[in-house]
């Protein structure tokens, strides 16, 4: 992952519209995350009821949410009114964006670098795991450490072995879901469902439930 830091709220920073990218750095992305829009109509067509963000909103304890790999916060739609949210990611066209919709405060900063300084009474971790992968294991760190009371966890896992595995694999990571961020993902691939359970049971979690596609579980603290 890169290393930036930024400390203050994006809303502070001097932001100018991103230059149209050539056709080689587009490569480097996935689909979705060509434009901040595309990448919120891809998750509507994922979840049109939006039943994941619902089910992380109603798991939510306290009065402040950190969401750290935010992407453009579609979660504090679901908020109650009232509940501060923080969202933390390193795309800076995706928080400029969720700024602009969302009410909330937005750091440019890296999920697996340095975040004692963010607090909140629940952290939640959505579909973000697979892609700091090999690191996940210290995301789980940074998110236990910045929490108050509760983990929430949302996260999609590797699936068993099949004719069209491969291809499949290769169109999800790199031509669908490829954030740019983390050149180690595609080499180090993701957990199998009794990998991912294994390594959340092991970090504490309890309340497992599945969601769509992805399984949903909370730490405790």
């Amino acid at each position: 992952m890169k290393e930036v830091n930024i400390s203050y709220p994006i809303s502070q920073i001097q932001y100018t519209k991103p230059r149209r990218k050539k056709l080689k750095e587009r490569l480097n992305f996935g689909i979705m995350y060509q434009h901040p829009r595309i990448y919120d109509f891809t998750i509507w067509l994922n979840d049109p009821s939006g039943l994941m963000p619902k089910t992380l909103a109603k798991s939510i304890v306290g009065n402040s949410v950190l969401d750290l790999g935010c992407g453009t916060a579609n979660l504090q739609t679901f908020l109650p009114n009232g509940v501060q949210y923080i969202g933390v990611d390193l795309n800076e066209d995706f928080l400029v964006f969720a700024d602009k919709k969302s009410r909330g405060t937005f750091y440019k900063r890296d999920v697996i670098g340095d975040l004692s300084d963010l607090k909140a009474d629940t952290v939640v971790l959505a579909d973000v795991l697979h892609h700091v992968t090999p690191n996940h294991q210290k995301l789980i760190e940074n998110a236990i450490n910045c929490a108050r009371k509760k983990i929430v966890i949302s996260a999609c896992y590797e699936k068993e072995e099949g004719p069209f595995k491969q291809i499949s694999e290769f169109i999800g990571r790199r031509i669908i879901d490829n954030d740019g961020l983390n050149g180690q993902r595609e080499g180090a691939g993701w957990l199998k469902l009794d990998e991912l359970l294994q390594f959340l049971v092991k970090n504490g979690a309890t309340n497992f439930q599945k969601v769509l596609s992805h399984i949903h579980c909370e730490i405790n603290k």
